[in-house]
């Protein structure tokens, strides 16, 4: 459908039975309506063709073959008959051969039905507004039990098991004497119209409940009743007090539930089904298969069991001698068809075929994967999109991702281009894509420059929220998969064993500017949902800050009384005295010296070593002592701690400070304080 916007969208409801008979129905020049479907029947088994009234009709449905009708009679576009729109033969409508992928019909039904995912899906819609519990209705629709009509309109469920299935001549003794004058057949009439009169069962009890409620009166009362439990307060008794909490959100579904109802303007009766919708015949095709054989979907199938069950109810209907017990075993039937066509395996066992394969319902023909939505309407391929396995990066700031050079000049080679012929580096569209076909050094430069002002999307599916596709900077990286900061994998739900995303590239001004606002990694830190922070170290990141603060802790003490420990410290064998040597622990002025001894492998990530330490920056506690103290001659004298060294002089001043650590330490210390500092520097700014 389409807004006022002009916007296509596709929005699922319930609709009224007016509304399904107006999608179907077609009025031929003689006066008759078609649309409904009558007969159980798709092709004729001799002729090939669609058989009249049945759910591959082409009255209901249109043309097979487009402007040729059943008889074989074709139109063309400039036929000079221009209003002659049905064939006068056969009644089909001289149309394209698309109708019949949109055109709908409907089945009418003997008796109504509830629509299935509004009773047995929890929490049930139906149960909510009537304020019954759930196995009445049940019993209720599937005939176990009646319902007794208003009576003083007191409207209240009796449990009528069995209260018609006496003899005849025991309800003889209960009726006045005057009813023994009439025949065994004329009293039957009596009671079974007694009974239609005076008791509801089925769905139509359903429908007759529903139609006489008033939503807004519904939910006054439900707010009212609420405000009452809330002012109680808890009464002191637990299984009481859970009683009153689940009443309390039952009451706030309700309300939900009703507003929802109010503001769409939907109609509670509407749940329950007096015209069945057909879908489209291309929806639900039969094929035939190399060796003559026909392949049909189990949606005809399950249509045709419908059709079948409803027919034979009308017959019931019909005869005003059929007993009322095998009318409701028939309506019986009829509901648990509907409820099979819908959503197959809802009330228990799925329904099989003969190769003991369960049906696929409506219900999967458009949820899961494979399902009409995700595969067919949102599954289509793209222009200016893109599809890679994704792998951590880094050196990446929040706000950026990788791109391998393949994708991204395929991505933006429509921009490069424009770029090439702009700046007069290309002379046609022929010699601009040379250029990129050949990989000239210039072109990864355009790229790079055209990059720079073009935000992309990634997208990991399932989008089931607003994180599942943000935008990032691209910058071209080498290989063949797409690099994402480990942060944002929360968001996405993702992780590096082998997950795949998507990159689209925004072409509108607005498109653009809406990702650079609004849908930017690094302005999406926090869960949309309950407002905690999703941008978090997990699994890999929390695993590397692990391995790089987990080096020597053990302090000064191992080195000084536990010299020959070969775990810890690299030792050298002396074979003449049978004793090891220690290496003597490296010192370094500033932490970039130790860093870059680092990168030349000098040390090792885990190494121990000693650092120069600024003096103004306290280091200990108040209550710490030292382990040992050493003095020299002139007075100076070195103060030992677990994992400090202070020199001092005579007059107790501070000298130098040195702390025993590692390089990994010294890495996610760095990494700490240029990240406060950036946050200073953009305080400043803003402020």
């Amino acid at each position: 459908m389409i807004d006022r916007y002009k916007h296509q969208q596709l929005r699922i409801g319930l609709v009224s039975p007016e509304q399904i008979s107006t999608w179907a129905d077609k009025i031929l020049p003689n006066g008759e309506i078609v649309g409904e479907v009558k007969k159980p029947y798709t092709f004729h088994y001799k002729t090939n063709k669609p058989q009249e009234d049945g759910l591959f009709c082409e009255r209901i449905f249109g043309p097979i073959k487009s402007r040729i009708c059943a008889c074989g009679n074709s139109r063309g576009i400039g036929d000079k008959k221009e209003n002659l729109r049905f064939c006068e033969q056969c009644g089909v409508e001289f149309v394209t051969s698309w109708t019949r992928r949109y055109q709908m019909g409907y089945i009418k039904l003997a008796r109504p039905v509830t629509h299935v995912w509004y009773l047995k899906r929890l929490p049930s819609s139906i149960a909510n507004l009537l304020d019954k519990p759930l196995k009445e209705l049940e019993g209720l629709v599937y005939c176990d039990f009646s319902f007794a009509k208003p009576i003083a309109k007191k409207p209240t469920f009796l449990r009528l098991r069995g209260s018609f299935e006496y003899e005849i001549q025991s309800c003889k003794e209960s009726i006045p004497l005057f009813f023994t004058r009439f025949t065994k057949l004329k009293l039957k009439q009596v009671l079974y119209r007694f009974r239609d009169r005076e008791i509801s069962t089925g769905a139509g009890a359903i429908h007759e409940q529903l139609a006489d409620l008033d939503l807004r009166i519904i939910l006054d009362s439900s707010l009212v009743e609420w405000k009452e439990l809330e002012e109680d307060g808890p009464t002191g008794k637990k299984s009481k007090d859970l009683k009153i909490a689940r009443r309390k959100a039952f009451l706030v579904r309700r309300m939900q539930l009703t507003k929802h109802l109010i503001q769409t303007n939907i109609e509670p009766e509407w749940m329950v089904l007096s015209l069945l919708p057909v879908l489209p015949p291309e929806l639900r095709p039969i094929i035939q298969l190399d060796g003559g054989k026909l392949m049909s979907s189990d949606i005809n199938e399950l249509y045709r069991r419908v059709i079948f069950r409803n027919n034979y109810l009308t017959t019931l209907l019909t005869n005003k001698y059929t007993p009322v017990e095998l009318i409701m075993c028939q309506e019986k039937l009829v509901q648990q068809a509907v409820d099979t066509l819908l959503d197959n395996g809802i009330r228990g066992q799925p329904i099989r075929n003969g190769h003991n394969k369960v049906y696929k319902s409506f219900s999967d023909f458009i949820q899961g994967k494979e399902g009409r939505f995700r595969e067919t309407m949102l599954g289509k391929r793209v222009d200016y999109s893109g599809r890679s396995v994704i792998v951590v990066g880094p050196s990446l700031s929040l706000h950026q991702c990788g791109l391998p050079r393949e994708i991204a000049i395929e991505l933006f080679q429509a921009f490069v281009i424009r770029a090439l012929i702009i700046q007069q580096l290309a002379l046609s569209l022929a010699v601009a894509k040379r250029q990129i076909v050949e990989k000239k050094p210039i072109v990864w430069e355009m790229l790079q420059e055209v990059m720079q002002g073009h935000p992309v999307l990634l997208n990991r599916a399932p989008t089931l929220h607003k994180l599942g596709i943000q935008a990032f900077q691209p910058i071209l990286v080498e290989g063949r998969a797409i690099c994402l900061h480990p942060l944002v994998c929360k968001g996405f739900n993702a992780d590096f064993d082998g997950d795949q995303m998507a990159v689209h590239v925004p072409l509108s001004l607005e498109a653009q500017a809406e990702a650079r606002l609004l849908m930017f990694s690094n302005m999406n830190l926090l869960s949309p949902a309950i407002g905690d922070p999703i941008c978090v170290p997990t699994q890999d990141m929390l695993m590397g800050l692990y391995i790089l603060t987990s080096g020597n802790r053990r302090g000064i003490c191992v080195n000084r009384y536990n010299p020959y420990n070969r775990k810890n410290y690299q030792n050298e064998r002396i074979e003449d005295n049978n004793k090891y040597i220690k290496e003597k622990e490296p010192l370094f002025c500033t932490s970039y010296d130790a860093i870059g001894a680092y990168r030349q492998k000098r040390i090792n990530l885990d190494s121990p070593l000693w650092l120069r330490w600024r003096r103004d920056q306290r280091v200990i506690s108040s209550r710490e002592a030292p382990l040992e103290v050493h003095y020299e001659s002139l007075g100076t004298y070195y103060e030992i701690y677990e994992y400090y060294r202070i020199a001092r002089n005579i007059k107790k001043e501070t000298l130098s400070i040195y702390i025993r650590t590692t390089v990994g330490h010294l890495s996610l210390y760095r990494e700490i304080e240029e990240a406060i500092q950036g946050f200073c520097r953009t305080c400043s700014y803003s402020t």
